[in-house]
């Protein structure tokens, strides 16, 4: 009755502890200045021959996931043609 009541504790230990660590580290993003939008974009090889997902900011602010953001990430960012309106 002892061992049963011990093996049900551990396994309930274990199982919380496997349920609050993380699986893997998150991926930092790159930030989007002011008046440019920008894209991140995930490959499955080294290559960047299969896209994975991407993240993007338009120059709006909006922002869209994509697909997967895990794998090798490519970012770049483009100046946006003309400046936000300025709202009084």
């Amino acid at each position: 009755m002892l061992r049963r009541l011990l093996a049900a504790t551990a396994l309930g230990v274990a199982a919380t502890a496997v349920a609050v660590l993380p699986s893997a580290p998150a991926q930092a993003l790159y930030s989007c200045p002011a008046n440019y939008q920008c894209i991140h974009t995930w490959y499955v090889d080294q290559a960047h021959t299969i896209w994975n997902g991407s993240y993007s900011i338009n120059c709006e602010g909006t922002p869209l996931r994509l697909g997967t953001q895990s794998g090798f990430l490519v970012f770049s960012q483009e100046l946006c043609n003309e400046p936000p309106p300025i709202e009084y």
